[in-house]
């Protein structure tokens, strides 16, 4: 085994850039007991995207039970990102207890993971925004926030005229890849404000403590530069529900998080706060109350619009036939996210190039191409939407997804309904 493994290494240093070849070495040294230069490789493949959906949660396991707890942070972060469902909330109640046991705690020492340790909330201006005529469709997600967010600001006027209470904040939700952030940036775009991008990456720390603070001076920071636009990205990774905590480490965050936007001791105005999330059923349900986020707004999977649109801006500068119909591709796309959008366009790419090595010239990509390729791409928000049909079936009692309710049984969903997964459970019980 010593040789395989020599061979491996050896292999990766001449192609660092191979992520099978490194996952392949990983997994080898992982097998021989040699786990801390398994989880150097496995925190790298996370760093550049080359970590598998389904290897993210068994690599949080594995760097929590060897103390490297800012990669199985990572982990946890990139699982909700990538709408992983299954285990995802167990790993996240096991990191926080380890970070909550005997008091503070150090990281394992981890050069990989103290590069990673100092981003800092990204703060957009005015003139890198996009605007809601930057996206297609979404209409009436779009009026949602600006009846919410934006009109408020611009005519505070005529809120006052009618004792109209401004503020509180909107929370989005629905599948990954579905324009929850650009829709973000284009509200601060609308309001010509500056955008405070805060990430899970941004709050966490290891320390107890740590994360509070770090929230605490993400609003602070909003508020000294106030009218901007404040944006919690992965918000149920912030103030995941307490009903479901085991331990008390995540609590204290989600008491935080209160305090943030009750403005207990500061002043939120002009501080316009949006939140986004791909799991709203794991987000506290304080949160939801008046004052805080009092808009909870579903952002489906790109309508028709949408679709052709992004469909429209992937195939720019390419050789395309003269009438390829990008409208009737749109078509055969529902449920599709931009990512899988532009899947299909790369795949449809890749045979138009095959086609071009092959006869010496340049081939323009065509309908057929799209034909011949569509069966290789299915989209990805089926597993998210059959998780918030359970929730719709067995855990709505308050109506509050009845958006999903009405999108499952719409136009959009029709052809990919009976593939939507179900199950016959509460979403909360045991499996």
């Amino acid at each position: 085994m010593t040789d395989r493994l020599e061979g491996l290494r050896a292999a990766v240093e001449l192609s660092p850039d191979n992520a099978g070849l490194r996952l392949v070495l990983a997994e080898a040294l992982e097998d021989e007991g040699l786990v801390p230069e398994a989880l150097d490789h496995l925190g790298r493949l996370l760093d550049h995207g080359g970590l598998p959906d389904e290897r993210l949660v068994a690599t949080g396991h594995l760097a929590l039970a060897h103390g490297r707890l800012q990669l199985a942070a990572r982990c946890v972060d990139s699982a909700r990102r990538a709408g992983v469902a299954e285990g995802v909330a167990p790993l996240q109640q096991a990191l926080e207890a380890e970070l909550s046991e005997g008091g503070v705690r150090r990281l394992a020492h981890d050069p990989l993971e103290e590069a990673a340790a100092g981003a800092t909330t990204r703060v957009v201006g005015p003139e890198e925004h996009a605007t809601f005529a930057d996206v297609g469709g979404l209409e009436g997600v779009k009026e949602a926030i600006h009846r919410t967010i934006v009109l408020p600001f611009q005519r505070p006027d005529l809120y006052e005229r009618y004792g109209r209470r401004a503020g509180g904040g909107v929370l989005l939700y629905g599948p990954p890849g579905c324009g929850k952030t650009l829709l973000a940036r284009a509200t601060a775009g609308e309001c010509g404000l500056p955008f405070l991008n805060v990430r899970v990456e941004d709050v966490l720390d290891p320390w107890i403590g740590g994360s509070e603070r770090n929230l605490h001076d993400a609003f602070t920071d909003a508020r000294d530069r106030a009218p901007c636009v404040l944006f919690l990205d992965e918000l149920d990774a912030l103030a995941y529900a307490r009903r479901k905590q085991g331990g008390s480490a995540g609590r204290s965050l989600v008491d935080q998080m209160l305090q943030e936007l009750d403005a207990i001791g500061s002043d939120n105005r002009n501080v316009l706060v949006l939140g986004a999330t791909n799991a709203p059923w794991d987000i506290d349900d304080a949160l939801k109350r008046p004052g805080r986020f009092d808009r909870v707004v579903f952002v489906p999977p790109p309508d028709q619009p949408a679709r052709e649109r992004i469909l429209s801006m992937q195939l720019a500068d390419k050789p395309l036939e003269a009438d390829l119909d990008v409208a009737a591709l749109a078509g055969r796309a529902e449920l599709f996210s931009g990512a899988d959008l532009r899947h299909w366009v790369e795949r449809a790419i890749d045979v138009a190039i095959d086609e071009a090595l092959r006869g010496g010239g340049d081939v323009p990509v065509t309908r057929e191409h799209f034909a011949r390729t569509a069966d290789q791409v299915r989209p990805t928000t089926l597993d998210w939407l059959g998780t918030a049909r359970n929730y719709v079936e067995f855990a709505n009692e308050s109506g509050r997804f009845d958006d999903v309710l009405e999108f499952l049984g719409g136009n959009e969903a029709k052809r990919w309904r009976s593939r939507i997964p179900k199950r016959r459970r509460h979403p909360d019980g045991p499996e």
